[in-house]
């Protein structure tokens, strides 16, 4: 129990409020995240991604990509979001959950590009590629078929996104649902420090 003339100061609130989130239902979303104060524009990490997909049956095309500005830059990958558009929009179930991530299931895309208009951040499309008809060793014709162009968080290498790896400047980061509380919570501290100094001064200010 508090004592009944304790103060509670906006730094004690900012943290009591963080705690009851963190004891709240968790969601499991795990997201490649770019820093703009380190981003340099030099790409290294879309040439990453083009190497990992430059494979048989897959589409050698970034599943990121850059944006500059004047000021700064960044690239922008999926989100793989909790309650995601591109899975609702998707009519073939191409795109669907797989535990902390949104996946593809490539083979199931009809290139409508319905998830591409869903997505709100840009960071999916559709490409077109030509594909062997096979009977055996015998190749009978070619044939176009729909690729998905989206991040899958390199799923299949237990090191992580090639992308996080590849950067020079550690400006991409793989986060979680945590690490983005945790990132807010070290935000809202210095807000609220910067208030608790703010009220001292004008305190002073006043005596």
């Amino acid at each position: 129990m508090k004592e009944e003339n304790a103060i509670e100061t906006p730094l004690q609130e900012v943290e009591e409020s963080y705690t009851k989130t963190k004891l709240g239902e968790k969601m499991s979303s795990k997201c490649v995240v770019a820093d703009p104060r380190l981003c340099i524009g030099c790409k290294t990490c879309m040439a990453a991604c083009i190497e990992k997909h430059d494979v048989t049956g897959d589409a050698a095309v970034p599943r990121l990509n850059l944006v500059e500005t004047i000021r700064v830059s960044a690239p922008i990958a999926c989100h793989h979001c909790v309650d995601a558009p591109c899975v609702n929009a998707c009519p073939q179930g191409a795109l669907y959950y797989d535990g902390d991530r949104v996946a593809v299931s490539m083979e199931r895309c009809i290139g409508c590009r319905s998830f591409v208009m869903a997505c709100p951040y840009g960071a999916c499309d559709v490409v077109s590629r030509l594909e062997p008809v096979m009977f055996g060793d015998l190749i009978l014709a070619d044939k176009t078929v729909a690729k998905v162009i989206k991040c899958d968080l390199c799923a299949d290498e237990p090191e992580g996104p090639r992308c996080v790896r590849a950067c020079p400047t550690n400006g991409l980061r793989l986060v979680d649902q945590d690490d983005l509380k945790d990132m807010a919570l070290k935000r809202r501290r210095v807000a609220a420090e910067s208030y608790e100094s703010m009220m001292d001064s004008t305190v002073y200010a006043l005596v």
